[in-house]
């Protein structure tokens, strides 16, 4: 019934009013429950604090080197909770963050530039320079958009389920909301200011540019969100970095793999 009222309305209304209308839904975000692996995980960490007035939460596992990690667009810091815990153990100061509108940080919205954002405000906090960062699908654009920008820099980055540029909520939209092309072409260059880049140069992957064999790409065959193909595109723009394809997980359950523990573990240590 919402959906129906809102392509309705989105046929109704001009340009401007149906891209606020198309942001405020895409912008919504859900809270997945945690699974007794990932409570166990996360009552292994100390929280920490960042953010004005201290109102977000991260999670810390562990002395040592830091290794960051962030979840994707409606995850939550407990999802990467496991692979922190692991990485700690290892020797390692493992921090994962939960992002505006995700998990125990307030707001029941959220945007791409928060990502950015938020992960700045964390790296004031933690005031250490970073070794690895980790991101899932949205998680790992949005950081990988970071680097672009020169705001966030590592001696590592590892990257699970990302996508080349913010194609997902695009297909999200198209498919549920069925909005004119002139919106969607709003809305794609909402979300490019918000990245830091133009939507053509995302799309020709500006982000992933210049990185070297310190990049690991990790994609499962059968992801329905992000394809693994997209791994294959990333790697003709980093003919160096290393790709690992698993299968059978999908795009959430790839982080419970015990492959991708393994190589994480390796690629951070190496």
């Amino acid at each position: 019934m919402l959906l129906d009222l809102a392509k309705l309305t989105l046929n109704l209304t001009p340009d401007s009013l149906a891209l606020r209308l198309v942001d405020a839904l895409a912008s919504r975000t859900q809270r997945p429950p945690l699974d007794q692996v990932q409570r166990d995980a996360i009552n292994q960490a100390q929280p920490l604090r960042y953010g004005t007035l201290a109102s977000h939460t991260a999670w810390c596992w562990g002395e040592g080197p830091l290794v960051l990690l962030v979840h994707g667009w409606n995850g939550r810091a407990a999802q990467m909770a496991p692979l922190a815990s692991h990485i700690a153990e290892q020797g390692y100061r493992a921090v994962a963050l939960d992002i505006t509108g995700h998990g125990d940080s307030p707001g029941a919205r959220t945007q791409w530039q928060f990502f950015r954002s938020d992960l700045l405000q964390l790296l004031r906090a933690l005031e250490q320079d970073i070794h690895t960062l980790i991101g899932h699908s949205a998680g790992a654009l949005a950081m990988m958009a970071a680097r672009y920008t020169g705001e966030v820099e590592a001696s590592r980055y590892a990257c699970i389920c990302a996508p080349s540029h913010p194609f997902p909520p695009i297909e999200v939209i198209r498919r549920k909301l069925a909005p004119r092309p002139a919106v969607i072409q709003r809305y794609q260059a909402l979300i490019a200011e918000q990245l830091g880049a133009s939507w053509d140069d995302m799309q020709a992957g500006a982000f992933y540019r210049g990185l070297s064999e310190k990049t690991l790409l990790i994609y499962d065959q059968d992801d329905r969100i992000v394809s693994h193909q997209e791994g294959d595109k990333l790697s003709g723009l980093m003919p160096t970095a290393q790709l690992l394809k698993t299968q059978g997980y999908g795009h959430t359950r790839i982080l419970t793999a015990a492959e991708v523990k393994a190589a994480l573990t390796e690629f951070v240590s190496a």
